[in-house]
This record gives C-alpha cells, structure tokens and sequence, in this order.
C-alpha cells in the first residue's frame, strides 16, 4: 500500500502527529479490509469504500465527524497514490457524499450572565430586545418580522390568583405559524418602548436608528456592543433563544412542551438545547409509581 510513503509525505507537510497518528490506524484497518477481500489499492471503486465504511460501523452508531475523518484519510491517501503513479490511480472516495456537518451546539448563558444582561441593558428598544429573546425563546428571524399588534395582552387565571401575560403570533420556519408566550415583565419593556416611540406611523415592532424595520445584522452588532459594554463574553442571539429552552428544562418543563414553545416540527432537535436532569426523572419516575400502585 506504500503506507509508510504516505505518511513521510504527510510529515513533510507539516501535518500533526495526531492526524499521523489517526491515518496510520485508519489506513492500517483498510489494509486489512483490502486484504480479507484479495483486493489491490488501485482495485478499489467507490462500492468498496461505501462497504469499507459499514463495516467499520456496522450498527451505525458513530458520529458524522468519525465517518467524515475516516473519508478524508482515504481521501488524502488516494490523492497521494494518484500522484505517485501519474494519474493512473483514481481517488475512489471523491464520488462519495460526506455525512453533513452537525452545527455545535448553542451554548447558553448561566444565570449570572443573563443578570448581567438583563441588569445592565439601558437602551429601551434593547432592552425589549433582550427580553423576548431570553424569555420567549424567538428566532432572530422571527423577532425581526414582529408588527406592533403581533403581540396581545391576555389575563389567565390560576392557583395564585389571574396573571397578565403576552400571547405572540409569528411566522415560523416553514412558513408556519406559531405562538409564543411573553412575561409580563418582557411586556412592561415593551410597553415602555412603544411610548417612546409614539405614533410614528410604522407598522414593525422594532426599528433602527433609521426608522425602518430592524434587521439581524443589527441586532448581532447591538447585542455585541452591550456584551463589549458589560465585560461579557461576544454572545450571538442564538444563545439567548438557547437560554430559554435550558431555563424550562431546569425548572421541570416537559421537553415536549418546550419544542411546542422553540417552534420545532422535531424533537430531536430540541434535544440540542435540553438535557435530562436524572435526579429529576428518578423523583418524577417513583412519584408515578405511587400513585399507579397505591
């Protein structure tokens, strides 16, 4: 296989003693897999990688990013031999689609850092900002297409006596609509900006320094400038509407209900944002078991 020739070409490179490391143990377990088959290096068509893959994973349970790095120690190998034998070799794992890259995950603020937010924000119209996108869990997207009448004022009633609360209206990814939920405090914000404001005559919720509609550019830089402002780390608006979901998950909230609330036609991509609390399924797991056996 002219391993060893790869993997000098490698160190002159300068490639890592890891990713060295890496393909040599890939390339290696591909030698064997070539010799199980009696097949030879120039032998080998895109079939065969596909094969070579499943029967590295056979019951499928490695990440992309694995499967991502076995290909490109294939890949880079191949590009080698084709050099080395002038052309005459084909790059078999070129044709192949590589598994999709996963996002990372959103990171989210701790409850210090959402104080500083919430405390430190000054600016009405950001302050707003800051609130439904910690507290209501919107899409950037989202917040930006906001009207002023997007949003109504509705009492409930519960154990403690009635609540003000805001109910949203939004168009949502796929074109869907959903709803979304505002704490009265969140209202108070906005209410205190739309004073301001006055009658200006502009249908959007929120507008720039232009008077016209906000955009997500503005945003990110605005919550940039406050995060430079405040000593905090560069946070994206992302990481607020993050928050959300990881705050109703401590506190006990059905994740099912939190997918409802994020807008997601998936759980599983809640389960980005959320994790199970073990203690708390324990508690919740003997509670049920009480009461389903008396």
């Amino acid at each position: 296989m002219n391993l060893e020739g790869f993997l000098t070409h490698l160190r002159t490179r300068g490639y890592s003693d890891g990713t060295i490391v890496s393909y040599r143990s890939e390339l290696r377990k591909f030698e064997t897999f070539l010799r199980d088959r009696r097949l030879r290096v120039n032998q080998v068509r895109p079939t065969h990688i596909e094969k070579y893959i499943r029967w590295r994973d056979p019951k499928l349970e490695d990440k992309p990013a694995t499967t991502r790095r076995r290909l490109a120690a294939l890949s880079s190998f191949y590009d080698f031999l084709n050099v080395m034998a002038n052309d005459h070799i084909r790059n078999p794992v070129r044709p192949l689609r590589r598994p999709r890259r996963q996002p990372p995950r959103p990171k989210p603020l701790d409850e210090q850092q959402v104080a500083t937010l919430t405390e430190g924000v000054t600016d009405t119209r950001d302050a707003a900002i800051m609130g439904l996108l910690l507290h209501s869990g919107l899409r950037l997207s989202e917040l930006c297409s906001l009207d002023r009448g997007s949003i109504k004022v509705e009492k409930i009633d519960g154990l403690a006596g009635s609540k003000v609360i805001g109910v949203g209206r939004v168009m949502g990814k796929g074109q869907k609509e959903r709803d979304f939920l505002v704490d009265l405090k969140t209202l108070k914000l906005l209410n205190r900006y739309l004073s301001e404001r006055s009658s200006d005559g502009i249908s959007a919720l929120f507008i720039s320094n232009r008077n016209r509609r906000i955009n997500q550019r503005t945003i990110q830089h605005m919550l940039r400038a406050w995060c430079r402002n405040l000593d905090l780390p560069m946070l994206h608006p992302h990481q607020l509407r993050a928050t959300f979901a990881t705050r109703l998950n401590k506190v006990g909230v059905p994740t099912l209900e939190i997918s409802k609330l994020l807008g997601h036609s998936n759980l599983d991509t809640t389960m980005q944002y959320v994790k199970p609390d073990m203690r708390r399924i324990r508690t919740e797991f003997f509670a049920a078991y009480e009461k389903l056996n008396p």
